[in-house]
């Protein structure tokens, strides 16, 4: 009887570890499983934070006027037609009033802004100083054709301090699902290797202030998308820098103008230069 009760009874310890190795092996899978989908969701979060810095990133210099510390805001409705759309702008109080009194301004070397969210393409930083030159020489000549410039501060002087933030030059269209196009808004150009490109984009802020006690009169950050239709392909510093140029010779076009109108708008501006 003993024999039978033991030899009933093995089995059924068996039976109790079978189904305690089961359990534990679910168990195991069950805090894979557990594990699995936390890792996804740390990834994913993960991925998402990335993202979120990179967008950051890219993002251009905002509602602040590099080297200023005063809040911007779209460019006021008595420059319309003179400031290029997506300007932002500050204008101090006393402008009225120097403009009358000022007759000349002064324009030192623009500088480089290489801080977070700028941004230069292909660019060396030798080729986006190369830019910048250009923008000083484009700015110099077009002030210059309708205001006196001088190389000295004094009285009557204005400063304008002028600093290249971003240069993206127009890249290929590409299509995606769903009608997104991850290489932003898109403006035909005419380019050969596809349906059309992004319209590129400069990015120049500045301040003008009194020469003599450095009061600041006047912060901006101002896009220029000037349409070009011949740059070379895309990827070279060629295209870049052609871009460029065209871009910097739009930016002090567009900048006079808008001087004009402000000096018009306060009833200051001094007679064409002879």
């Amino acid at each position: 009887m003993k024999k039978t009760v033991q030899a009933i009874g093995a089995p059924m310890r068996g039976s109790k570890v079978v189904r305690s190795r089961e359990t534990e092996t679910q168990c195991r899978s069950g805090v894979v499983r557990l594990l699995s989908r936390q890792s996804r969701a740390v990834l994913s979060f993960s991925a998402i934070g990335a993202f979120g810095l990179l967008l950051s990133a890219c993002t251009p210099p905002g509602a602040r006027a590099l080297n200023t510390n005063v809040p911007l805001t779209k460019a006021p409705e008595d420059l319309s037609g003179a400031a290029p759309m997506g300007t932002r702008l500050w204008r101090s109080p006393e402008l009225a009033a120097a403009e009358r009194s000022a007759s000349a301004y002064q324009i030192p070397p623009a500088t480089v802004y290489r801080g977070r969210g700028s941004y230069f393409a292909d660019l060396s930083p030798d080729q986006v100083d190369q830019v910048a030159a250009m923008c000083t020489r484009d700015v110099r000549a077009a002030v210059g054709r309708r205001f006196r410039v001088v190389d000295q501060p004094g009285p009557g002087v204005f400063r304008l301090e002028l600093v290249l933030a971003r240069l993206v030059p127009p890249r290929p269209q590409y299509a995606a699902p769903a009608g997104w196009n991850f290489a932003g808004p898109a403006l035909s150009v005419g380019m050969p290797e596809g349906s059309g490109s992004t319209a590129g984009t400069m990015t120049m802020s500045g301040k003008l202030t009194d020469s003599q006690n450095g009061n600041l009169l006047v912060a901006f950050s101002s896009p220029v998308s000037p349409t070009v239709m011949d740059l070379p392909a895309p990827g070279r510093p060629t295209r870049a820098l052609d871009f460029a140029d065209a871009a910097c010779e739009q930016f002090a076009d567009d900048l006079v103008r808008a001087m004009i109108r402000q000096r018009q708008a306060n009833g200051a501006l001094p007679p064409a230069q002879q």
